[in-house]
């Protein structure tokens, strides 16, 4: 059905026009959900950015322009799953032990597995405190602050590691052949 009746529909509150446009969307949403989110949420956790947003599209009919649905339902998701992100980083308790390991690799190709593989033996090779300021960086994407709040570390002492651990890293991986 045309997304101008949807809407029209949508706005006079006819539940009808909503499943409609979950069995249309529900897909292109936890495709954005799970692009941004890269592999950090559970599914589980998708699956309830996704029913956020279509609940948020209820209440908000009023405000989608004739014509934007797909735009404004893409830009609810991409919210929502920003939103379960930092979440997850705030009540999150993370063993750094167990976040490179088996079973992490998503892929199954062969040149991305490798190259995960050389990126963990070179964090590995990078030693500790450094190599726990990289994965709440760049895996978990946590602030220096939230990063020197968890780790008892002053901030700047934090970034100051940072910018040289990605260095080191940059040096190891260079060293073994992958270009950086």
């Amino acid at each position: 059905m045309d997304d101008l009746i949807l809407t029209e529909r949508l706005r006079n509150k006819d539940i009808a026009a909503l499943e409609e446009i979950i069995d249309q969307y529900t897909k292109l949403l936890t495709a954005v959900i799970c692009n941004i989110a890269c592999g950090n949420l559970t599914k589980q956790d998708v699956e309830e950015a996704v029913q956020d947003t279509f609940l948020s599209l209820w209440y908000n009919a009023d405000k989608v322009e004739n014509g934007k649905m797909k735009a404004y339902l893409c830009q609810i998701a991409k919210n929502k799953a920003r939103d379960k992100l930092r979440t997850l980083s705030r009540n999150k308790t993370i063993c750094i032990d167990d976040m490179v390991s088996d079973g992490v690799y998503v892929s199954d190709d062969i040149e991305e597995k490798t190259l995960s593989m050389a990126i963990d033996e070179a964090l590995s090779d990078l030693g500790e405190p450094d190599r726990e300021i990289i994965i709440r960086r760049y895996y978990y994407y946590q602030s220096s602050n939230q990063i020197s709040e968890i780790m008892g570390i002053n901030s700047q002492t934090i970034r100051t590691k940072l910018a040289r651990a990605k260095n080191k890293l940059k040096k190891i991986l260079t060293e073994r052949g992958i270009k950086v």
